[in-house]
């Protein structure tokens, strides 16, 4: 199955088919807003073996056929910090999300987990939040979390316009270091596959400065 979202013609752009509703609910995705709020406190780490077992995919399975380059934006985060996708050092994972989406409070630990482990090593982790009310709801919703990693509020839809539709939440974008987007999944997924990636990549990144 091909997983790519992107491109630059969105021939679905006007509707989401009843059928792809279905399986994006069944992958674990959230395709709209929901009255089903749950406390954040309590939302499971999903890299769990018990989890992991109920057949996640890996991220191996969301790799495009054709990657393509990043967007050249600028994204400013919550604490007005700047990040340009064409220049940072590393994998850019960006993660979209909103505070009413069930599976994207699941997966929120697992975020956090990744940014203790790889933030020190040039990864650069965003979420991007999909909250019609903005930062009224989104701060204090990163705050009770305890989130880690920088929240960007899509206030202008500048990367869905330059990226494509994004279909159902959550849904996370890969960026490898040589800046292009390499990887495109919706829904829950296997994060120690994730991890793998990474791995990949930042070893790569470190050998080749060794050698400089």
């Amino acid at each position: 199955m091909d997983m790519r979202l992107f491109s630059t013609v969105h021939p679905l752009r006007a509707a989401v088919p009843t059928c792809l509703l279905a399986l994006l609910l069944a992958m674990g995705g959230c395709g709209g807003d929901t009255s089903d709020r749950i406390d954040p406190a309590e939302a499971p780490r999903i890299s769990a073996p018990s989890d992991t077992a109920q057949g996640y995919p890996s991220i191996d399975e969301s790799a495009l056929n054709d990657p393509f380059p990043a967007p050249d934006l600028t994204l400013t985060t919550l604490e007005g910090e700047e990040i340009a996708l064409r220049n940072t050092e590393g994998p850019v994972v960006l993660n979209f999300w909103a505070t009413w989406c069930p599976p994207c409070r699941k997966e929120i630990p697992d975020l956090i987990d990744l940014q203790n482990e790889y933030g020190d090593r040039g990864l650069t982790l965003v979420g991007v939040s999909r909250d019609q009310e903005g930062e009224s709801v989104v701060t204090p919703f990163v705050e009770d979390m305890e989130i880690n990693y920088p929240i960007v509020v899509e206030k202008d839809n500048q990367l869905e316009e330059t990226l494509g539709t994004v279909y159902a939440l959550p849904t996370t974008v890969l960026i490898s270091p040589e800046g292009q987007v390499t990887h495109s999944v919706m829904g829950l997924f296997d994060v120690d596959s994730l991890r793998d990636q990474l791995d990949a990549w930042i070893d790569a990144e470190e050998a080749v400065a060794d050698r400089s």
